[in-house]
């Protein structure tokens, strides 16, 4: 009964006490709801050109990502008009990007790149995209392939939350304060 008796006290309480902490309450929640899709991974740009029209064979598929992506997990495909797969296996992350080495294209037609990015901190990117060879009467081919360069990066990569964290570790403090402050208020009456 005393705790029902409290609520309907808080709930008559002068607007000046409560619109504070319903307006804090309100912020938090919509700070820690938009914050999320701001930071999303996105596909920044493909090579070949997503939807592109190539008279020379490529010899390996790069996505590039908008953050940076981790070894393991990160899975791309490539599928020939016949539907036989024609990457050869080796997957290369090298920061935002993400590459895997085709074998010879011998088919015209439409190739599908399948392909799942995983980022620190972020929910997994999937999609499919395609590209056209037509006339491979020439098929480039490079000698060179693509080997990662140690990354050296210094940067702790929980920053933002780190940064959340501590956030929500002093708007609890806060919120502490303002609670026992009121209480103090209710219990002197």
């Amino acid at each position: 009964m005393r705790v029902l008796r409290r609520i309907q006290h808080w709930m008559e309480a002068e607007t000046s006490v409560r619109k504070p902490i319903v307006v804090a309450i309100l912020v938090s929640f919509l700070t820690l709801v938009t914050i999320n899709p701001l930071l999303a991974n996105s596909i920044i740009s493909t090579d070949p050109i997503i939807d592109s029209v190539l008279t020379v064979a490529p010899n390996s598929v790069t996505i590039n990502g908008s953050g940076a992506l981790l070894d393991l997990g990160s899975q791309i495909t490539v599928i020939d008009p016949s539907g036989a797969r024609v990457d050869d296996g080796s997957i290369t992350v090298d920061g935002n990007n993400l590459i895997v080495g085709l074998k010879p294209l011998t088919n015209s037609g439409v190739y599908v790149v399948t392909y799942e990015l995983l980022a620190l901190n972020d929910v997994p990117l999937d999609g499919t995209f395609k590209f056209t060879v037509n006339g491979l009467s020439q098929i480039k081919t490079n000698s060179i392939s693509p080997t990662p360069e140690p990354i050296t990066n210094n940067s702790n990569p929980n920053k933002i939350t780190d940064y959340l964290v501590i956030g929500l570790l002093v708007f609890a403090f806060f919120m502490l304060i303002l609670i026992s402050r009121f209480a103090k208020k209710t219990f002197k009456k």
